[in-house]
């Protein structure tokens, strides 16, 4: 009796479970290299990051908030701690939380040399930074004003970035690690009300010290 030989078509079908299966494998690659790298990275590139990788795997579902409850206690501490400060804000964005001081409390105007009734402030602001190791962005603004032919400062951006440095060297002296920290001068040119009006300048000149997420 003859064998009879198995054809083409029917050896073709007989291996097409190795793709199937070479694909699983290259998927179970991509899940682990995902999970180390997210115990790599930063908690906002993490987030990101997630909702990234669910739409690859076609994962319908809301991506998962990163510590929003622990956000949460920390806007509520900070703003216990400076509920007595006129002016001061907390509030959150996406790079993380924001506290905002009024450029009245810390400086004169046209200087950058830290007043004496600002130093309980960063006290504070500086005992509660030493709770938790995230990193921390230093902006100074200012308002539109243009300043007097005789100031220090050339302009509102180099007094911006002046009264960053300010607010730095100041947590750095009290012990702070130097890397935690980033500072930036934006001048007049991120205000957060209109510069028409006396108020709006006002809040517009300010010192935002963020806690990055």
């Amino acid at each position: 009796m003859r064998l009879r030989k198995n054809s083409p078509k029917e050896e073709d079908n007989t291996h097409r479970w190795l793709i199937s299966y070479s694909d699983f494998l290259t998927l179970l690659f991509t899940f682990f290299v995902a999970l180390f790298s997210l115990s790599t990275m930063d908690l906002w590139k993490a987030e990101k990051f997630t909702g990234s990788l669910r739409k690859a795997f076609k994962v319908i579902d809301e991506p998962i908030p990163f510590e929003e409850d622990r956000n949460k206690a920390v806007i509520e501490d900070l703003k216990k701690l400076l509920n007595d400060i006129s002016g001061a804000e907390v509030k959150s964005d996406i790079r993380g939380i924001i506290i905002n001081l009024p450029s009245s409390l810390l400086f004169d105007s046209g200087s950058a040399q830290l007043k004496q009734e600002s130093i309980d402030v960063l006290k504070r602001i500086t005992e509660y930074f030493r709770t938790f190791p995230n990193k921390i962005l230093i902006e100074g603004h200012t308002d539109n004003i243009p300043l007097s032919s005789n100031a220090i400062y050339k302009s509102n951006w180099e007094l911006s970035a002046a009264r960053a440095s300010s607010v730095l060297h100041f947590l750095i002296q009290m012990g702070l690690s130097p890397d935690r920290f980033t500072i930036a001068g934006y001048g007049e040119y991120r205000p957060i009300e209109s510069n028409e009006t006396a108020e709006g300048r006002a809040k517009n000149r300010r010192v935002e010290l963020i806690i990055l997420r």
